[in-house]
């Protein structure tokens, strides 16, 4: 089952790199449109085009990628108890935690240090929040909910292996009200007497994602338990994670139009969190089927977290690249996404390889977990 979850994380980070992709191929498209056309910008011009749902297919396709994250660490909290012991030690969370925030503060510093390359100023106080609250690139909020998440582990761990149900109950629960949230803020709602509660779905605060890493420890604790079921049903579950593909597709449209805005940030809706249960649901019920490239998926979920916080940087600064460079490319997203990819998955494992082959590889844990 280790290899099971390491093959999981794997596929996680690369669905995450594919996800991020597209959000740049999102900015080429609508803001830096005028690199290649006689526009001005934002131009959404191209919504609707074949290109525009080709996107978005891709960044629903892979929407799971966070919640697959969040699952498998809770999943590995579990097997870190021993399944004898209470819960979980503050020695083991505290290890993970280190573990988790080392490379997380080098690399945040890092892109703080190009911003000011770059002629960007922060006073000390926003630079510190701004690292805290990982908010110095957009992806790495992930880092500071799933700190918090370690913490509160100990607290879940005795609810997730004697009261599994109302464990799930109160997770998700929570989770609800943040997704309810946030469709009243995509579509200008008023939460009136609730407006107090949307601090709970600020992107960097665990409530809006606890309920995947619950059902880590769950499952963690009682697989043999639903390992039946879950075969019995999983087509079943499969149908479910196509239905519901195609329901996340349409959902977003209704929301951007129903919005009143010409475009709205990508974030994660009720359905899309159905949508990543389904297929968590479908890949334990396929357990027993045979996976492509096991090893070499497994091998990556091994570096997971180290190619998570070197792809951010990379995308970035790829697509600025091709931006000033070579600028047509951003017109056809059948060129610009492939080249992405591969930047956002071949460079960090580049640089990870170089480091573990040269005189600095004692530090490697520090810099990629």
């Amino acid at each position: 089952m280790i290899k099971r979850m390491l093959y999981l994380n794997g596929l996680a980070v690369l669905t995450v790199i594919l996800y991020h992709s597209s959000a740049w191929g999102f900015i080429g498209m609508f803001f830096w449109t005028d690199r290649y056309r006689p526009v001005s910008v934002p131009n959404f011009d191209q919504l609707g085009s074949i290109q525009y749902f080709g996107l978005r297919a891709i960044e629903q396709l892979v929407i799971y990628g966070i919640p697959t994250f969040l699952f498998v660490s809770g999943f590995f909290i579990a097997i870190s108890t021993g399944r004898t012991r209470k819960t979980i030690s503050w020695k083991i969370v505290f290890s993970r935690v280190k573990n988790l925030l080392i490379p997380f503060f080098i690399w945040s510093f890092v892109i703080l240090a190009l911003n000011y390359l770059q002629g960007e100023r922060y006073s000390i106080p926003v630079s510190l929040r701004m690292v805290v609250l990982g908010q110095v690139t957009d992806a790495y909020y992930f880092v500071p909910v799933l700190t918090q998440l370690y913490i509160l582990a100990p607290f879940m761990v005795p609810l997730a292996r004697d009261h599994w149900k109302l464990m799930l109950l109160i997770a998700g629960g929570l989770q609800l009200i943040v997704l309810l949230l946030r469709y009243a803020e995509i579509l200008g709602i008023s939460t009136g007497p609730f407006s107090f509660l949307t601090f709970l779905g600020r992107s960097y605060f665990f409530p809006g994602f606890i309920f995947w890493f619950a059902m880590g420890i769950v499952i963690g604790f009682h697989l043999e338990r639903f390992k039946a079921n879950l075969f019995r049903m999983r087509w079943l579950f499969l149908g479910g994670l196509v239905v519901f593909f195609v329901i996340g597709m349409v959902e977003w449209e209704y929301l951007l139009h129903a919005s009143g805005q010409s475009w709205i940030g990508p974030r994660e809706t009720l359905i899309d969190n159905i949508y990543a249960g389904f297929f968590l649901l479908t890949f334990f019920g396929f357990e027993s089927a045979r996976w492509p490239l096991p090893g070499q998926m497994s091998s990556l979920g091994t570096k997971s977290y180290g190619i998570y916080l070197v792809h951010a940087p990379v995308l970035e600064y790829t697509a600025r690249l091709i931006y000033h460079v070579v600028p047509l490319i951003l017109a056809f997203q059948f060129i610009l996404q492939p080249v992405l990819w591969i930047a956002g998955l071949g460079i960090p494992l580049l640089m990870m390889a170089l480091v573990n082959r040269s005189p600095i590889r004692r530090y490697y844990q520090y810099l990629f977990g």
